[in-house]
């Protein structure tokens, strides 16, 4: 089963997909929140919120940067 993001937008970056695709529900959870706000209340492209919630993701969880 493939996860998708920001209520069934799968990430822009081939690589940004594929590691939320490794993330567990509480991971991709965090990360589509921070996404969507970095996106829409921030103003940020949303290739660049999705890059930049997936390192906030890892470095909140203790993840490895990839």
């Amino acid at each position: 089963m493939t996860r998708q993001s920001h209520g069934g937008r799968k990430p822009i970056d081939p690589a940004v997909a594929d590691a939320v695709a490794g993330l567990n529900a509480d991971q991709a959870e965090f990360f589509e929140e921070r996404a969507a706000v970095m996106e829409f209340d921030g103003g940020l492209r949303r290739q660049d919120a999705e890059r930049e919630a997936l390192a906030q993701t890892r470095r909140h969880f203790g993840l490895p940067t990839g």
